[in-house]
């Protein structure tokens, strides 16, 4: 489970491995146990989920995935509105109860957040791979969502066609 998102919704659309708007190649999310690690390693939660917690987290990708790459955001409000509906808002930020669904309310909430913050502008996809990343970089130039991934295999096929190129 990699985490080059640098945000949690971010990372949740990342669970799904390949290319954009096509067949998935694997899907991080299947149990309510990758839900669980997953919630835990970005920060969200890691209480326990379940069998609907994944369906709704994988709606969710779905509609985090329309508003981060095309702009569509009709979805992720409404799932928004859903997480708040059960939500309270208390001093220090918003609270979920309902511990199946926590999680994926939480998701929401940061998904909105960074939709409408300043930091949407550092958005980029990978050249590579297609996943979604912030680039945090100074000079805002990152090309790839990890240099030890993408970064190492484009480095690789430059270097391939270099080699050629002089060999023929």
């Amino acid at each position: 489970m990699r985490l080059d998102g640098g945000h949690p919704a971010l990372d949740l659309i990342n669970t799904l491995y390949g290319q954009v708007r096509q067949p998935p190649e694997y899907d991080v999310l299947r149990t309510p146990d990758d839900l669980q690690t997953f919630a835990a390693r970005v920060g969200v939660g890691g209480e326990a989920t379940s069998a609907a917690a994944v369906t709704a987290a994988r709606a969710l990708r779905a509609v985090c995935e329309d508003a981060f790459r095309d702009g569509k955001c009709a979805g992720l409000e409404r799932a928004a509105q859903a997480a708040y509906a059960a939500g309270s808002l208390q001093p220090g930020g918003w609270v979920w109860s309902d511990a199946p669904m926590g999680v994926v309310h939480r998701l929401a909430h940061a998904a909105t957040e960074l939709l409408a913050s300043e930091e949407l502008d550092r958005l980029r996809g990978c050249d590579d791979c297609c996943w979604l990343y912030l680039d945090r970089s100074k000079n805002r130039s990152r090309k790839w969502c990890s240099m030890a991934d993408c970064g190492t295999n484009a480095k690789k096929r430059r270097y391939i066609e270099k080699r050629r190129s002089k060999l023929t």
